[in-house]
């Protein structure tokens, strides 16, 4: 997953790449690590002080360099920055937004059927509530904490992402 630290801007690379790479060598793959790795690159980007001035203030004092500053801050699952602590309620959030996101853009997508019946690129569209709601839950779990502005753009980022994929398979279908 190391792959993944590309995302981050090249002044952070130089700095923390190094650290964070060494701390994923011993870990599988894992999507909550995925999601922590990809909002923390959005927040880099987007807060580039505050980031950094955050791991710098999580940075052990100098007589105790050899301890990893970065295992402090990231931990790779949301548990210093952003508390990786999900409680019931948060779980139930998540399943309450994912169930209502559904079916609230499974009755638009219906609508838009009904109006424009039954066109290849509007079909492919059909599983975008579904996975728009998976991806709009994280807010509440893997996401818990992370600033407004990055959750909205990794949400509304994958959520296009997911859209331009569905409408690209729509198109071919309907060149078939």
């Amino acid at each position: 997953m190391t792959w993944l630290l590309r995302l981050y801007p090249p002044a952070w690379r130089r700095r923390y790449a190094g650290e964070v790479a060494e701390m994923l060598a011993g870990r599988g793959f894992s999507l909550r690590i995925a999601v922590d790795l990809v909002a923390g690159a959005i927040d880099s980007w987007l807060h580039p002080t505050a980031t950094l001035a955050a791991a710098a203030a999580a940075a052990p004092p100098a007589h105790e360099k050899e301890r990893n500053m970065l295992s402090r801050v990231l931990r790779l699952d949301c548990s210093v920055m952003y508390g990786s602590n999900i409680s019931k309620e948060d779980q139930w959030k998540a399943g309450v937004a994912a169930i209502g996101w559904t079916a609230v853009l499974t009755l638009a997508w219906l609508g838009l059927r009904l109006r424009f019946g039954s066109v290849p690129v509007l079909e492919s569209l059909s599983l975008l509530p579904v996975l728009f709601a998976s991806v709009y839950s994280l807010r509440y779990t893997y996401l818990k904490g992370r600033p407004g502005s990055v959750q909205a753009v990794f949400i509304g980022g994958v959520t296009l992402i997911n859209a331009l994929i569905l409408l690209a398979a729509g198109w071919v279908a309907a060149q078939l």
